[in-house]
C-alpha cells in the first residue's frame, strides 16, 4: 500500500460511505468514446514518447496506456455523481482534464470550469470547442484565485510536486470553496515532496480516497487522492 496507515484515520459514519459509493473503482468505469477521443488527442502522443524515453516494453506500454486512458472520465463523471457545477484545476498541461471536466459540463447544460498553469500548452481544438464554459489563468493558484469570487465544487490540484507546493494551492484556494467541496490530488507518492502534504489533508479531513490509477509512462505506480469535504 502506498500508505498502510490511511485507514486509521479514515472516519466511519454513514457521510464517509455514501462518498466512498459515490466516487466508485476506476477499475469499474468503461470509458466512452468521446473522453477516449479526448485522451488520444491530447495525451496519447505525449505519454507514447514518455514511455519510449523510458524504455518500456511494449507490452508494459500498451498496459499503461489502457489504464491511463480511464483516469480523465472516472475524475469526469464525479461532477455529475457530486452535482458539481463549479470547477477549478491547477496545472493545467495540455488540458487532458481541463477539457475532460468540459466535455461533462457541456453535457450537463451547466457550469464552469477555471484552470491555471505557468505555461500555456493547451490544445488549440479543445480550447476553440469549449472556450464559452471554461477560463484558463496564466499563472499559479494565488493568481488565479485573485481573479475570483466564485464559489468552487470541486479542486483538482496536479501542479507543483515539491514539498508545500500543494498545501500552498490549498491555502490561496480554500476562501473559493463550496459547502462541501471535493478535492482531487494527483501524484500521491513517496518519490513526490508533495506527498507528505497531501498526507496532512487526509488525515485533518478524515474522508477520502486513495487509489491507483496504474503505472505512469515513466514505469512509475501513479496513485491520486479524492478528499470531501472544506479544508
Amino acid at each position: 500500500m502506498i500508505w498502510p496507515e490511511a485507514e486509521k484515520y479514515l472516519i466511519n459514519d454513514d457521510e464517509t460511505k455514501n462518498f466512498l459509493e459515490k466516487v466508485g473503482d476506476i477499475e469499474n468505469i468503461q470509458t466512452p468514446s468521446e473522453y477516449e477521443n479526448i485522451w488520444k488527442d491530447i495525451s496519447f502522443l505525449v505519454q507514447l514518447k514518455k514511455a519510449k524515453n523510458y524504455n518500456l516494453s511494449q507490452e508494459d506500454t500498451k498496459k499503461c496506456l489502457s489504464q491511463l486512458i480511464k483516469r480523465p472520465h472516472y475524475l469526469s463523471r464525479l461532477v455529475e455523481q457530486f452535482d458539481a457545477e463549479n470547477i477549478l484545476e491547477v496545472g493545467t498541461a495540455e488540458g487532458l482534464q481541463f477539457y475532460s471536466f468540459a466535455e461533462s459540463v457541456s453535457k450537463r447544460g451547466k457550469g464552469h470550469i477555471w484552470s491555471c498553469d505557468i505555461f500555456d500548452k493547451r490544445n488549440e481544438k479543445y480550447a476553440q470547442k469549449h472556450k464559452d464554459i471554461t477560463t484558463f489563468c496564466l499563472g499559479t493558484s494565488k493568481e488565479l484565485a485573485a481573479q475570483m469570487d466564485e464559489k468552487i465544487d470541486m479542486f483538482y490540484i496536479d501542479a507543483s510536486h515539491q514539498a508545500g507546493a500543494v498545501l500552498a494551492d490549498v491555502g490561496n484556494l480554500k476562501n473559493l470553496q463550496s459547502e462541501n467541496p471535493i478535492w482531487i490530488f494527483d501524484d500521491f507518492d513517496v518519490r513526490f515532496g508533495c506527498y507528505e502534504d497531501i498526507k496532512e489533508i487526509c488525515k485533518k479531513s478524515g474522508r477520502f480516497k486513495i487509489y491507483r490509477v496504474g503505472n505512469a509512462a515513466s514505469g512509475n505506480p501513479n496513485h491520486q487522492v479524492i478528499v470531501y469535504g472544506k479544508l
